[in-house]
């Protein structure tokens, strides 16, 4: 048995009327006859009740609670905003009808109106979480810039100068996980700072690590003190030129 949501023969009477209603005036209207007044909503009433008549019980349908002295002197407008409803399938819903006067007649026009704003709802979260990630993208590329500057500064220290490279990028936005790796990393190039083990340092402040390289250099022999001077990289070479 097909469900009757999916039927070609509505279930709905009010709906039934209001599709024989559009039918009936296309007919009219291909034929090239005169249509009267309202022609859809005329149609739609006929085909409901069977009576050419419009009276306040059939407006109700629309508008349960109407009043007959609120319909007074306004019938020619909610038979004018009825027939653009049916005309349109939906679409216009004009005053005096209520917003969702035409839900029962017409509920695929409320599905499309719904999956709508359920379509533009997702676009705009995705256009924010965009904005979101864009934004993410742009601060780990401006920290990771920063990272790399101090790492690139850090290479031009020894072990005798690296507690001014520590005072300066302590409190400079690189986390102090990412500047003690650069350290431990750093301490591998020089002789002097052998005896720094890792794994005693564990949970200690990276001023602490620096105080005691900067011990170890200043009992470190002078030959290696010199030498670790030189191997920073920032001598000029003399190059001949040809």
């Amino acid at each position: 048995m097909i469900p009757s949501h999916l039927s070609l023969v509505p279930f709905c009477p009010a709906r039934r009327a209001a599709m024989e209603a559009i039918a009936e005036v296309e007919r009219r209207r291909a034929r090239g006859a005169v249509s009267m007044a309202f022609p859809y909503a005329s149609a739609f009433f006929r085909r409901l009740t069977g009576r050419k008549r419009v009276t306040l019980r059939e407006i109700r349908l629309f508008a349960p609670v109407l009043s007959a002295q609120e319909l007074r002197g306004s019938r020619d407008s909610w038979l004018r905003a009825i027939d653009a409803l049916i005309e349109s399938r939906g679409a216009c819903c004009w005053l005096p009808l209520p917003v969702n006067a035409g839900e029962r007649l017409f509920p695929e026009e409320s599905f499309r109106h719904t999956e709508r704003a359920r379509r533009q709802d997702a676009m705009q979260a995705e256009k924010y979480t965009r904005q979101r990630r864009k934004e993410s993208c742009l601060r780990e590329r401006a920290y990771q810039a920063l990272a790399g500057q101090a790492e690139i500064e850090l290479a031009f220290h020894t072990p005798e100068t690296v507690s001014s490279w520590s005072s300066r990028w302590s409190h400079s936005g690189v986390s102090q996980y990412d500047l003690e790796a650069m350290f431990w990393r750093w301490s591998g190039r020089f002789p002097s700072l052998t005896a720094l083990e890792r794994d005693e340092f564990v949970g200690e402040p990276l001023w602490s690590v620096v105080y005691e390289a900067r011990l170890l250099t200043e009992v470190s022999p002078a030959p290696v003190r010199q030498l670790e001077r030189w191997m920073v990289p920032n001598k000029l070479t003399f190059r001949k030129a040809i």
